[in-house]
């Protein structure tokens, strides 16, 4: 399989928990942290996330001209089985290319910038081997993967991911049901540490698996 060179990148509060407890979108990162986000992602020749976070939070995707000069569009990617991305979502508006993952055809009528990606499914789910190796034919050979919780889970747990970059805020949100990083594993994942920095009020922690 031939797949891009796929980078995760994440805030977390100091009790790993991604989102408030009703599982809205929060900020954990200074902006320090949050214009080195923008810097990867415009780096970047695509940004993944999955059906979940566009419900939830209704993200652009896009690079915010306030963080990087003359910035780059990465194009924007929803890993979305059952094709549930609403037609009005921001992250399939004009501002960028889009992609949406999908298991079987979509009936919905997007945009002329949004394309369709038919993709094999694994356990319900869109199968992460058969969609890298063909969004890297479609020339994406750096993906940052920015969530949600199910989505990091997936491409850790199944080994695809070469950098890991986590930003841990100075905030303890709590909540028993409160989203975490990580869902179930069922297994020890070992990962390198490569390095810790200190950035603002927080700490930004770089792996490699």
């Amino acid at each position: 399989m031939n797949r891009p060179y796929v980078i995760i990148n994440c805030a977390m509060s100091l009790d790993a928990k991604i989102a408030s407890p009703s599982g809205k979108q929060i900020r954990i990162s200074c902006d320090k942290d949050i214009k080195r986000m923008y810097e990867l992602r415009n780096s970047s020749d695509a940004v993944v996330v999955g059906i979940n976070t566009v419900l939830s939070d209704d993200p652009k995707l896009t690079v915010k001209e306030k963080y990087v000069k003359n910035p780059k569009n990465p194009i924007r990617i929803i890993l979305d089985t059952k094709c549930k991305t609403p037609t009005d979502a921001l992250v399939v508006n004009n501002s960028a290319k889009t992609i949406i993952a999908v298991s079987k055809e979509c009936n919905k009528k997007y945009k002329n910038n949004v394309e369709i990606l038919n993709c094999k499914t694994k356990n319900n789910i869109i199968d992460l081997e058969d969609f890298l190796d063909k969004i890297y034919k479609k020339g994406i050979k750096k993906l940052m993967v920015e969530g949600g919780s199910q989505i990091i889970t997936n491409f850790i747990k199944e080994g695809l991911v070469d950098d890991l970059f986590i930003y841990i805020g100075s905030v303890l949100i709590g909540g028993k049901n409160t989203p975490s990083l990580i869902s179930k594993i069922n297994k020890n994942i070992k990962l390198n540490l490569v390095k810790i920095e200190k950035i603002g009020s927080g700490i930004l922690v770089h792996y490699k698996l």
